[in-house]
């Protein structure tokens, strides 16, 4: 039985990363698995419910964040195909993600959840500190933040949300702006034209707006786990794993992180092929061998 879990390097215990890009025709199209869309400095990962069903977007940033700000965001479709907006700390991810399984979530949806988080940019940076931001977010801010309306009425708030985010106060870099953008005095949670935009992408279509890029992930073909065992001094076992993942992607849109221009690489006809090299470290007590796989993987 599992008694404790530590994590050494990092969420998801990343230890190492190697990426290698290559092009080669295929011989037909690749079908689609799963979905990632940059907009405003972040990646929404696509979360579905074990029917198919697009049950809201995972926000991971693709820019520096600090303790103090919001570091992960939720996007959940409500019953009323309206969007309700959730802050929670990175220490939070392993919870969170329970309960997206028990909620309805496919295993297959929190697998490559689990890779976004993997190869995240902020991966390695004060993961493991509780900077305590968490609950419901309006407009770009944790709900009840008196500063939400003088954000709202500023004709471009970005300025105002970098320099909060920089000094560690709980906005989101970048997407805070997008969210809280022209809403002040409204009674709506979030821009319009930003739910418009997430209305697009759970529906799959391809133009959502302008600075969206969105990358389409591929089957990705792993080899099997390598497993070393240590036993430690007080009877604890460390477990180490590591396997190739052998993925493919293509994407299209506009690239939110270079002026907009158009972003598209590859194709479902001929898609980007790359390898990515993960090392899992898990501590087991009270067991006496390593299990074949890693548990969060």
């Amino acid at each position: 039985m599992l008694r404790n879990v530590r994590i050494y390097s990092a969420i998801w215990l990343l230890c190492a990363l190697s990426l290698f890009g290559t092009q080669r025709v295929q011989a037909q199209a690749v079908t689609a698995e799963a979905y990632v869309h940059a907009i405003g400095g972040w990646n929404l990962v696509e979360v579905k419910s074990t029917a198919g069903e697009v049950m809201g977007f995972w926000g991971i940033p693709r820019v520096a964040v600090e303790v103090g700000n919001i570091r992960r965001l939720w996007f959940e479709v409500t019953q009323d195909d309206d969007w309700s907006v959730y802050a929670f700390e990175p220490v939070a991810i392993q919870a969170r993600v329970q309960n997206l399984l028990v909620d309805g979530a496919s295993r297959d949806s929190m697998s490559f959840l689990m890779y976004q988080e993997f190869l995240a940019a902020d991966t390695a940076v004060n993961q493991d500190i509780d900077g305590g931001v968490d609950g419901l977010v309006v407009k770009g801010f944790i709900s009840g933040d008196p500063l939400t309306e003088a954000a709202g009425s500023l004709d471009d708030p970005d300025t105002m949300i970098n320099i909060l985010a920089d000094v560690g106060y709980p906005v989101a870099p970048d997407l805070s702006g997008l969210l809280v953008d022209g809403t002040a005095g409204a009674s709506v949670g979030m821009n319009p034209a930003t739910k418009q935009t997430l209305d697009c992408l759970r529906s799959f279509q391809n133009a959502c707006g302008d600075c969206v890029c969105i990358k389409v992930e591929g089957p990705m073909t792993p080899s099997p786990w390598t497993v070393i065992e240590t036993e430690l001094e007080d009877g604890r076992l460390r477990c180490e794993f590591s396997r190739t993942e052998h993925h493919q992607y293509w994407q299209f849109g506009e690239d939110p992180d270079n002026a907009c221009v158009d972003c598209t690489a590859g194709s479902a006809e001929n898609p980007i092929l790359y390898d990515v090299v993960v090392d899992y470290t898990e501590i087991w007590a009270d067991e006496e061998q390593c299990p074949d796989a890693p548990l969060f993987h």
